[in-house]
């Protein structure tokens, strides 16, 4: 039992101010994270009683929902239950290693901290100090960087960190930590391919602390983590599922309608799909849908002004135009010098650009959120003219970021960026999105971490509004839907299943993540239309178990004496009953099989699970007889479902389980003249989307 009174946890609460609500939820979900790698706490002796061989942990949060105060919270109460070093990797972008550092530093306290990795060498008498000291614990933040990592492996050592328990906390593990070059290596078969760089210093120091340390990835987007190949020394062993805190704003809240219009929340509007090629033609006029996201920004940061009061961080206007610099600071050139019209226009100039008929339009979209708390438009443009003298405009990315942090003012923020702005940021009172980034295919987890809208963001929602094309819509659309399929199959199966075979969800357009880290002969995708079957049997199938699986389909379709009723099986299996998901799997498990096609024995459960998930829960079992030429070692080159029967289950609702009882013709390389019972699944061409697994 993993003790929870323990002093670091508890100062931690209280650093944090946690309510009773909140801090009970804390405690929950920290020890749900820390009880899979210290199972029995402590022992009477005073010693933990840690697993840490070879285990590698996932955590899977939301986007924006305080994955790092789950991390502070868990490495608090790891540090009550006998760890001694926690090492946080963090994304090596100054502005996010600076914001992890100071989250930890402020609210992890009785803790040496240690963050600037070039300066370690010179604190290795002190942090011997307080590792030989029975209460210290040591806390290290590094950056994945190549020089960050060799630094931090280096520093561990001369400590004799694997005298003491230790979890590493990798924090957006699923970004710079996996083997970029696994997608070469699995193509090219050139399996003497070294890791790519920080990966392979990555495993290093999981290696060379293997026998005292703990790995754990934190997440909000885990499909390339899932992904990964058996063979992986990413692959988790566990997943720990992270839930929001009370007021949390995501996807539920933005994506959860096919149309953008029907937004119950008014938090969308289109924009022309021409904004990207406008924004950087400095040639036309400024594109429709910037000026629009500008002039309700404008407006309602200066509502929230009015109704909220100031914010010392201000209020922010996110552009995410592209991940090319200059096209950022082309966005920076068209919003300043379109803030600089309005203001012109407020101070009573010409309005040459009919601003003032924009803006009472804009003012009417923001009555349909704030109704009757929306202050007077006169007093919205006073605020406006006010502020407009002390904006800021600031482009965030590799090139000019701080290793301090965003320096926000305190009226109203422009931020303009690409990548640095799209993962792990957090980006306080966030108030507009205006978003035209676009690709021929995305991936699921990078665009996914682009909704720097979500968060806790409750006092704000009514002021907030995503301004993007309607194509880009539906990406963040599909997005939302595969993440929630990911989640609930999770939470379904968590403790039936490994992480090994959980699916992702994605559809046209959208790729689950990068393919660089993944292995082309581990992976495999189902998509609509698919079918299904093994193309190596094992034979010759027991007789046991052929009559059981058959006796399993006869009850099924309400046939007494299957044996001498065959026949009459026939007739009503080509017509088919439903049947749930839970019998077609206790069917299919029965049989065995040496496929090396998408079917496989070790998945096959997770592939009919995750299609009854999406269609209903129902499968329709059909059966007929069939004889087949069975090839070396059990082939089946082809399918046995074909013509009409394969058309007619193509356009089912509803996924078909077919049974077969298929005979070896007599020139079979095996299995000649022997009967076995062979399955084979039809994925319905109405399944709205594809998934893709590994499948070993």
């Amino acid at each position: 039992m993993v003790k929870t009174n323990g002093k670091f946890l508890s100062e931690t609460i209280s650093s944090l101010g946690l309510n009773k609500k909140d801090k009970a939820k804390a405690i929950v979900n920290a020890r749900n994270i820390v009880e899979k790698i210290i199972p029995n706490g402590r022992n009477g002796k005073g010693h933990s009683s840690i697993e840490t061989k070879g285990i590698i942990g996932l955590v899977y949060g939301r986007i924006q929902s305080g994955k790092t105060r789950a991390m502070i919270l868990s490495t608090a109460l790891a540090f009550d239950n006998g760890v001694r070093i926690a090492v946080v990797l963090t994304s090596n972008i100054n502005d996010l290693v600076a914001q992890t550092h100071l989250d930890f530093t402020r609210d992890l306290r009785g803790v040496t901290v240690f963050t600037k990795d070039d300066e370690l060498n010179r604190e290795v008498a002190n942090a011997k100090l307080d590792i030989e000291n029975p209460e210290g614990r040591i806390l290290i933040i590094s950056s994945k960087g190549a020089k960050s990592l060799k630094n931090l492996s280096t520093f561990l050592r001369k400590i004799r960190a694997g005298s003491y328990h230790m979890i590493i906390l990798d924090d957006e593990g699923d970004q710079a930590s996996l083997d970029t070059n696994t997608y070469r290596r699995s193509t090219n078969g050139n399996i003497t391919l070294e890791p790519s760089s920080i990966n392979r210093l990555i495993g290093k120091l999981r290696r060379d602390f293997s026998k005292s340390s703990v790995y754990i990835s934190v997440t909000g987007t885990p499909q390339a983590v899932l992904l990964q190949s058996s063979s992986s020394d990413m692959k988790p062993s566990f997943v720990s599922m992270l839930p929001p805190g009370d007021g949390y704003i995501g996807g539920d809240f933005f994506f959860n309608t096919k149309e953008p219009e029907d937004n119950e929340h008014h938090l969308i509007s289109v924009v022309p799909a021409a904004d990207k090629s406008e924004l950087i033609n400095s040639g036309v006029p400024i594109p429709a849908g910037l000026k629009d996201s500008i002039l309700f920004f404008l407006l309602s940061a200066a509502a929230a002004t009015f109704n909220l009061g100031e914010k010392d961080k201000g209020y922010q206007f996110l552009c995410h135009p592209s991940l090319k610099n200059s096209e950022q600071d082309q966005a920076k050139d068209r919003i300043s010098r379109f803030l600089t019209e309005i203001k012109r226009i407020l101070l009573g100039h010409r309005d040459r650009l009919n601003i003032n008929e924009n803006l009472d339009n804009q003012y009417n979209e923001l009555k349909k959120q704030l109704g009757d708390s929306t202050p007077t438009i006169e007093k919205l443009k006073s605020i406006i003219n006010r502020e407009l003298r002390r904006k800021k405009i600031l482009v965030i990315n590799a090139k000019n970021s701080k290793r301090h942090g965003i320096e926000y003012g305190h009226g109203f923020n422009f931020l303009i960026g690409g990548n640095t702005l799209g993962r792990g940021i957090a980006i306080p009172n966030l108030l507009v999105t205006y978003y035209i980034r676009s690709a021929k295919t995305s991936q699921i987890d990078t665009v996914h971490q682009h909704a720097r809208m979500f968060g806790y963001r409750e006092e704000t929602i009514r002021y907030t509004r995503l301004f993007t094309p309607r194509n880009l819509y539906y990406r963040f659309r599909d997005i939302h839907y595969s993440d929630e399929g990911l989640r609930n199959f999770i939470a379904k199966h968590t403790d039936s299943m490994s992480p090994a075979s959980f699916p992702v969800e994605f559809s046209n357009g959208l790729q689950p993540t990068r393919k660089n880290v993944l292995d082309v002969n581990t992976t495999d995708i189902i998509w609509p239309g698919m079918q299904i079957y093994p193309n190596y049997m094992r034979l010759p199938q027991t007789l046991k178990t052929y009559k059981y699986v058959m006796s399993l389909v006869a009850t099924s379709l309400g046939i007494n004496d299957w044996e001498n009723n065959i026949k009459e099986m026939e007739r009503k299996g080509k017509i088919g009953i439903i049947v749930t998901v839970n019998k077609a799997i206790q069917i299919l498990l029965q049989i065995r099989t040496n496929s090396l096609s998408s079917w496989q024995d070790k998945t096959i459960e997770v592939v009919i699970k995750k299609i009854g998930q999406r269609l209903g829960g129902r499968i329709k079992l059909k059966f007929r007889e069939a004889e087949r030429t069975i090839g070396e070692n059990g082939l089946l080159a082809q399918g046995t479902i074909s013509g009409k029967e394969q058309r007619d289950s193509q356009l089912d609702s509803i996924p078909t389980l077919w049974i077969m009882s298929v005979t070896g013709k007599p020139e079979s390389m095996i299995g000649a003249n022997q009967t076995f019972a062979f399955p084979t699944i039809i994925v319905p061409n109405s399944m709205p989307s594809l998934f893709v697994f590994s499948k070993r």
